[in-house]
């Protein structure tokens, strides 16, 4: 039997190619007959979608829950993509219901949009995201199903930091996901628990489509992202450092585009505080680490 409903979540800012998260289930082009249902006021590249039966009456409560679950596995989808790369989603599902050949748009529902950055509109997807993405959906629905509050907290923090259009409000919320998953309990800490996750020297951004790179390694930033969030979260005025024009630079030294010549630090941290968070949800939920404060590191979990 057919799938008898169709979820479609249009990704705007998608720069990858098709992915498969489960049969019926995955990243991929809008077809010509969808782009009707999408509408004009959307994008008609790229949407996540997900194939399903419902099998139930539509007065039944069991049909409710299925549609529940449906709506809520896409959700998770679109943390997992968010993680693997911070391209932004658009906020909207459709819901669509076969009719014979074809689908009807039967309802929508939207949530707050979330805001790629300006590097996240421009990098390119990993090339592991085919492999990596199922595994990471997995863990990520296992964190909301059990709960495992320890992970739902930064996710939840990487959705309210992504959907706000404040950069200041979007580093305290993601450097306070950082936070959550190190355990620190001051700068030093931070950063030094932060480099043991990521690296010390590892680059926090993948390069764009035209190689370019922007030259910033954890080490050099974790602890002004720190500092940064604690004189917003305390009311305390920033350092001059932060209102100083830096610009966004390649490895070269040099702006990674003209506009970006113009960048104050605090903007680049901005850009480093939403890329860190998914660099270490990522690393944390693939390879199931916590933060052993009695142990004072990294360690694997049998489960979760």
């Amino acid at each position: 039997m057919e799938p008898s409903f169709l979820l479609l979540s249009p990704l705007p800012n998608w720069r990858g190619a098709g992915a498969e998260f489960a049969p019926n289930f995955g990243i991929r082009r809008l077809t010509q007959s969808e782009l009707g249902l999408v509408g004009s006021g959307e994008d008609g590249g790229y949407c996540l979608y997900y194939e399903f039966d419902n099998p139930y009456a539509k007065d039944l409560a069991r049909h409710r829950k299925r549609l529940q679950a449906a709506f809520r596995l896409l959700l998770h989808a679109v943390y997992a993509i968010q993680v693997m790369v911070p391209c932004g989603w658009t906020g909207v599902f459709l819901l669509c219901r076969r009719q014979g050949e074809q689908w009807i748009r039967e309802a929508t529902e939207r949530r707050q949009p979330l805001l790629a950055t300006d590097w996240g509109q421009k990098c390119i997807v990993p090339a592991t995201f085919a492999a990596e993405a199922p595994a990471l959906l997995e863990r990520i629905v296992d964190a909301f199903l059990k709960p495992v509050l320890r992970l739902q907290i930064p996710i939840w923090l990487l959705e309210q930091g992504m959907a706000a259009p404040d950069q200041h409000i979007r580093i305290l919320l993601c450097a306070t996901g950082l936070d959550s998953l190190t355990k620190a309990s001051g700068q030093t800490v931070f950063r030094e628990r932060l480099c043991n996750l990521l690296g010390a020297e590892s680059l926090i951004f993948p390069p764009d489509a035209a190689g370019k790179q922007p030259c910033y390694r954890v080490t050099d930033i974790a602890g002004h992202l720190y500092e940064l969030r604690n004189e917003m979260a305390h009311g305390l005025p920033f350092q001059a450092i932060y209102h100083k024009k830096q610009g966004f630079l390649d490895v070269d030294g040099e702006a990674l585009a003209p506009e970006c010549a113009k960048y104050r630090y605090d903007k680049v941290l901005e850009e480093c505080a939403v890329f860190l968070l998914c660099r270490a949800l990522r690393e944390v939920l693939l390879s199931r680490l916590i933060f052993d404060i009695h142990m004072l590191e990294w360690r694997g979990t049998a489960g979760s």
